[in-house]
């Protein structure tokens, strides 16, 4: 049973803190200088910039080295069997998932020779709308899916190199022998990295996927590349190879660059996977610092009535504050990063590349949490001698 109080005398209350009074202390603190939130926003801010430019360094290294693996060649599969390619089924293939361009291609009985050059034929090899789709973006680096249009069939395709002696280009209308005239559709570049060697010097004319004829080569350009390609392929052949000395062949258009380029292995081992924990702990140990410097003033405070919550809530909203001027010094430089890739590169980088910053403030406000709690009232004397 609970003994009546004595009259005159107050009951033992806990000190309470209004919040908007701590808001008031907080923002005093920041505004005098005492949280040193200028110097502890760009600290944090380095922090950030130096471990995601780190990663995007290391990210930009995986996406080059695949760009060079699909450009040169390296991710562009080819079925070689002929007279028994099935153009219509191979155009077809460019509709599964990854695959950049697909088309079939086949050697022409006739030469182009331009009436400049009346004593030098040209190759020429006859190509599916997906064919000419893989030419026409030969040496790019986009990854994206190739869309050929009705222009890109109106006319033939010159390789770099014949089109050079006569300065023929996109949309221009060369002169042949025999005084006829036709169109350039495009000019499209085969440089000697170690690619299959016959388009070199060459032309390729745009004929339709199923004229009735079947072809030579299947070409599959894809990334990344699907794991049953050959199966793929294989599907495009028509007639029993049983029956002929030939036999269907897969080879790949360049092998300069290596067989394989698994680039989803490279980015999961990348050094700089642990980029997000490392900006986690040294922003923890920041966050800790920040207060526990100011370990003497906030004993102090608890000292002179301040409720322990209340100097932890007034810590808190005084790291919250230049953590957050932190993550807005680093905005412009992740929206460059964001603006510099495209749509399906930046949403991937986005994902990756912010989990610095966020753990980076997960961190600092658990350090600063944490060196809060540490500091006690009763080791103010202590603080004071070793300050």
């Amino acid at each position: 049973m609970n003994e009546p109080i004595p009259h005159g005398t107050t009951p033992h209350r806990t000190p309470r803190m209004r919040l908007t009074g701590i808001l008031d202390e907080a923002i005093r603190n920041l505004a005098s200088g005492t949280t040193h939130m200028c110097a502890m926003a760009v600290t944090l801010a380095c922090l950030i910039l130096l471990c995601t430019g780190a990663d995007l360094a290391s990210i930009t290294s995986i996406q080059r080295r695949a760009d060079a693996f699909v450009a040169s060649g390296g991710s562009t599969t080819i079925i070689t069997y002929n007279d028994h390619i099935d153009g219509t089924a191979c155009d077809r293939l460019a509709s599964l998932d990854g695959v950049i361009a697909a088309g079939a291609v086949r050697d022409s009985t006739s030469r182009l020779t331009f009436a400049a050059l009346p004593s030098t034929g040209v190759p020429t090899f006859e190509a599916t709308p997906g064919a000419v789709g893989v030419f026409a973006n030969a040496t790019t680096d986009a990854r994206d899916t190739v869309r050929t249009t009705p222009r890109m069939m109106d006319g033939v395709w010159l390789s770099s190199d014949a089109a050079e002696p006569i300065a023929a280009h996109a949309g221009s209308t060369i002169t042949l022998r025999d005084d006829t005239t036709a169109r350039v559709a495009g000019v499209y570049d085969w440089p000697d990295d170690g690619r299959q060697s016959g388009f070199t010097y060459a032309a390729v004319t745009p004929v339709p996927a199923g004229d009735g004829d079947l072809f030579d080569q299947c070409w599959v350009k894809a990334w990344p590349v699907p794991d049953g390609i050959e199966s793929l392929l294989r599907v495009v052949t028509v007639g029993d190879a049983s029956n002929t000395q030939e036999r269907p062949t897969i080879s790949q258009l360049n092998t300069s660059e290596g067989r394989t380029f698994d680039a989803t292995a490279a980015f999961r081992t990348r050094l700089t996977a642990i980029a997000p924990i490392v900006a986690g702990a040294i922003a923890l140990m920041a966050g800790f610092l920040a207060v526990w410097l100011r370990r003497l003033e906030l004993a102090s405070a608890l000292h002179c009535g301040v409720p322990k919550p209340a100097m932890i809530v007034q810590t808190l909203v005084e790291t919250c504050v230049w953590a957050c001027v932190a993550m807005l010094l680093c905005a412009p430089v992740l929206a460059w990063m964001w603006l510099e890739n495209t749509d399906a590169d930046a949403h991937a980088l986005a994902d990756t590349l912010l989990r610095v910053p966020a753990a980076a403030y997960v961190g600092v406000m658990a350090g600063a949490l944490l060196g809060a709690c540490l500091i006690r009232e009763r080791s103010l004397f202590r603080y004071f001698k070793n300050r």
